[in-house]
């Protein structure tokens, strides 16, 4: 799944030319065989606009080689998920497959356009699903459209794996003669005494676990504040809300034995828990804005080159930006001024994709809506801090 440290990768590359496309792809039936084809049709566009830019024709080819490559590549084409994105410049090639629907476009620019993607990491519809039970811990990142294991983060083996240290430590604390191998795996609290009552002992174990698991996965968020949603049954989840106080663990909780459940049930019953928060935070900005807009506010902003300005230098609480329209100019920063164009020419960029994503890197939100549910007439409308 697309992350926000791949994102910021992309922003931060330089380079002169840059291609991003982008498709939604069939994932099962007859049309499978048409992604190949139509992601052709893209690559030829692209290579077309390169060459209009200036750019010849053996260095266009070039630079689209891997594109290119990927023709041939049944199995790829056999394993999509709903949107493919393609970035490529001198140097560069990535290749994401997106979890949610993408519009077909080609963007030829100084910088890797980024705004479709956006949704998919600024926490618009982002959200997390701890799935526990005594035999295991996992962590789900989900999207509307789709549910992903994270593979990579090292959660504890469930209460066997502290039972194992428990009885390694109970052997320790034995005779001398009585020990198989040396050393003390740490962490373990010291109730865990040899001779303890079972079910005590079977608790103390439970909340280790617990706890490790919570550490664990509050240390892999970083404090990130997407809805996370929690699945286990009430003694699991009641004991890991309690040691779990940095995470947003939203209600109502999902109180089952995620085992016993298909990771596609599960996004299900996790999207109908998150799906309302997240369109009453939208609407909640959407009012504020329309509040400020009507007493005068200005706060609430809505030419596009004020905003723009205004995302440069970290001004922007909230940002409202089409996600089916483009603004071509450029920024000219030694002159502190936007230069904007009716349709791109040489060296410009799209203005909306360069406020987007200075918004998003200085911490505002970004709202990226079909143009006709922007809140102002425009393909732009922000919230200033000031």
């Amino acid at each position: 799944m697309f992350t926000r440290e791949e994102l910021r990768e992309l922003m931060a590359a330089e380079t002169e030319r840059a291609v991003s496309i982008f498709m939604p792809t069939a994932i099962a039936g007859r049309e499978v065989r048409q992604n190949a084809i139509r992601f052709k049709n893209l690559v030829d566009e692209a290579k077309a606009k390169l060459v209009a830019g200036g750019l010849r024709q053996p260095a266009a080819n070039e630079l689209l080689a891997p594109a290119l490559q990927l023709m041939g590549d049944e199995l790829f084409w056999l394993n999509q998920a709903t949107g493919l994105a393609v970035f490529a410049a001198p140097g560069i090639f990535r290749r994401f497959e997106i979890p949610q629907a993408l519009a077909e476009e080609v963007v030829v620019g100084r910088h890797f356009h980024l705004k479709p993607l956006l949704p998919v990491v600024s926490g618009d519809g982002t959200f997390f699903v701890v799935a526990l039970s005594a035999a295991r811990a996992r962590l789900f990142e989900g999207t509307k459209h789709r549910l992903a294991e994270n593979t990579e983060i090292d959660l504890p083996g469930g209460v066997e794996e502290i039972a194992a240290e428990t009885d390694y430590e109970n052997t320790l604390n034995m005779a001398p003669a009585a020990r198989t191998r040396g050393g003390t795996p740490g962490g373990i609290p010291k109730t865990h005494n040899f001779g303890e009552d079972p079910e005590e002992q079977r608790k103390v174990q439970l909340i280790e676990y617990l706890r490790r698991a919570a550490t664990c996965i509050e240390s892999f968020l970083g404090g990130r504040g997407e809805p996370v949603v929690l699945a286990a049954r009430s003694e699991i989840q009641g004991n890991f809300r309690a040691l779990a106080r940095q995470m947003n663990i939203v209600e109502p909780v999902l109180e089952l034995n995620p085992d016993a459940f298909a990771p596609e049930e599960l996004h299900r019953r996790a999207w109908a828990v998150v799906e309302p928060l997240f369109q009453t935070s939208r609407n909640e900005a959407l009012d504020r804005f329309r509040s400020l807009l009507g007493t005068g506010d200005g706060k609430a902003a809505t030419k596009p080159e004020e905003i723009v300005k205004a995302a440069r230098y970290g001004r922007v609480d909230t940002l409202f930006v089409a996600a089916d329209d483009h603004l071509w100019g450029r920024f000219d920063e030694a002159g502190d001024r936007i230069v904007a164009h009716g349709s791109a020419q040489a060296e410009d960029e799209d203005l909306l994709d360069y406020a987007a994503i200075q918004t998003y890197l200085q911490g505002g939100a970004v709202n990226v809506l079909p143009k006709q549910e922007l809140p102002a007439n425009g393909p732009i409308a922000a919230i200033l801090r000031y």
